[in-house]
């Protein structure tokens, strides 16, 4: 029984590793492009600044995403 409830435990532990990469590109994307088309704020403190808080909480995520891990070992 116990074998069966690590399954989605391992899934949501994965799904938090992926969006914790996904919130650190976001962010280092938001900051390192030049391009915005439009859709992004112009390069100034509030793009850079939201790319930094995206990577803040990237790296929070990623750090919890590793705690877990360790937990489950």
């Amino acid at each position: 029984m116990r074998g069966q409830d690590r399954g989605p435990a391992q899934l949501t532990l994965y799904i938090s590793v992926l969006a914790s990469l996904a919130y650190l590109g976001g962010g280092i994307a938001l900051i390192a492009s030049s391009q915005s088309f439009g859709m992004l704020p112009e390069p100034g403190l509030l793009r850079y600044s939201m790319g930094t808080l995206l990577i803040i909480y990237g790296a929070f995520r990623a750090y919890r995403a590793y705690q877990r891990f360790q937990e489950n070992d």
